[in-house]
């Protein structure tokens, strides 16, 4: 705190002396003139009283005059000969004019006695005179009084900042549930929020890399085992059709390690956001039309019917590759519930796109319909394979939606089953 306070308290103590020098000839340069015609009019009626008296005399009698009128007078009351006052054309034409030429900051006024060489000068009196002591005095209680505002406008920040660095030094030693609470009246509140924000993101992000790692070697140890059993199997066996069966399991277990690790590969590239992806306007019914044919077999394996309920739009501006991946995988886990048919809709309301995958099954309960979104996250808590996938489709269905800046949803259709919506903005750019 020591050293913010000192740091605040020079900058505010040089800023405040530089501030006053600056303002103090700036306005004496403004209002020269303004305050010349003040004083000038502030003396005229003393200085025609005086001219008005010595005016009659003689130049031997005036001095005498003048000491009499001295004592009258709190003025200081002088007459000077025009050669020794070295005056410039402009207090020279004021004198001519009859008008008082004003010096010395507005102290000193010079005055014509009846325009012959010899003048009147009238002295203000000098002001009191402020001693070193009561200077450095007057400075120092300046100086004290701008620290205490100053110390009491730091302390609740400095409090504040405290608890913030305290905060994020707990979040650096692996307290992830560190967070700062600060009043409504703090003025580090919208800091403090962006903190409690990123600290809730980088908790999830973490918590979901540990249910990854976990979830991947679970997933991946499975078909690795059954790979391994079935050769010891193979080994054993001498027959050549029992054989052939047990090779197209082993081949299968592997093209189900492979889409894994293509599920893996993609997320984890769109997660970090280290694959480049660029938009393109294509033709919205083709492009609909070729998705729906990369299932069409596995749905009329599994005796669904994939209907294309309307295609509204005549073209879409998204990148082609991961956006048919994610509706993919929505058709895909909608065949794998369904009862009888998945209808898809592919329309525009207003500035949004949007897909709607439709089935008939039993659902997804309300509490369930986030986490069904996140990596490895599954309603079949088995994670058996031929009723649940991998647990990564749908996760990768809304991390592409949020790339194309949109979202992706699951509600209650009509027909008892779910709705998957995903949407994303147009973009003409």
């Amino acid at each position: 705190m020591l050293r913010l306070f000192l740091g605040l308290y020079i900058t505010l103590v040089l800023g405040f002396a530089l501030s006053i020098t600056a303002v103090d000839h700036v306005f004496t340069w403004l209002l020269d003139g303004p305050l010349e015609r003040y004083h000038r009019e502030a003396v005229r009626g003393p200085a025609y009283s005086l001219v008005e008296q010595l005016r009659p005399l003689d130049s031997g009698a005036r001095p005498q005059k003048l000491a009499e009128l001295q004592a009258h007078y709190g003025l200081g009351l002088k007459l000077i000969e025009t050669d020794l006052l070295q005056l410039d054309k402009r207090e020279q034409a004021l004198l001519v004019s009859d008008q008082l030429v004003v010096r010395k900051d507005f102290t000193q006024f010079i005055v014509t006695i009846d325009g012959g060489p010899q003048v009147l000068s009238i002295d203000l009196p000098a002001e009191p005179e402020v001693t070193e002591a009561y200077t450095i005095g007057a400075y120092a209680m300046l100086a004290a009084l701008i620290a205490i505002a100053l110390f009491l406008w730091v302390r609740p920040h400095w409090r504040d900042l405290e608890g913030l660095r305290l905060a994020a030094q707990r979040f650096g030693d692996n307290d992830l549930r560190s967070r700062i609470h600060l009043s409504r009246r703090s003025n580090i509140r919208e800091l403090a929020d962006h903190f409690n924000q990123m600290a809730g993101r980088i908790e999830g992000l973490i918590a979901n890399q540990r249910e990854l790692t976990n979830a991947v070697s679970h997933e991946l140890r499975t078909p690795i085992a059954r790979l391994t059993f079935e050769l010891e199997q193979l080994r054993q066996l001498s027959r050549q059709e029992v054989c052939g069966a047990l090779i197209d399991d082993m081949h299968a277990d592997l093209g189900d390690l492979e889409e894994m690790v293509s599920e893996l590969l993609t997320y984890a590239s769109l997660e970090r956001g280290a694959t480049e992806i660029k938009r393109e306007t294509i033709q919205a019914a083709n492009w609909i039309d070729s998705v729906l044919g990369a299932v069409a077999l596995e749905a009329e394996a599994a005796g669904i019917q994939l209907v294309l309920d309307a295609c509204t739009v005549q073209s879409i501006r998204i990148e082609p590759r991961f956006m048919a991946r994610a509706v993919i995988n929505l058709l895909r886990n909608a065949i794998r519930y369904a009862e009888r048919e998945v209808r898809v809709r592919l329309e525009r309301e207003g500035e949004w796109y949007r897909i709607v995958v439709e089935d008939d099954g039993p659902g997804v309960p309300f509490n369930a319909r986030e986490k069904i979104f996140e990596p490895f996250s599954r309603l079949d808590a088995s994670r058996d394979r031929r009723t649940g996938g991998f647990g990564l489709g749908l996760a990768l269905v809304r991390r592409v939606s949020q790339w194309h800046g949109g979202q992706a949803d699951v509600r209650d259709a009509e027909a008892g089953g779910a709705l998957f919506v995903l949407t994303w903005p147009h973009d003409a750019a």
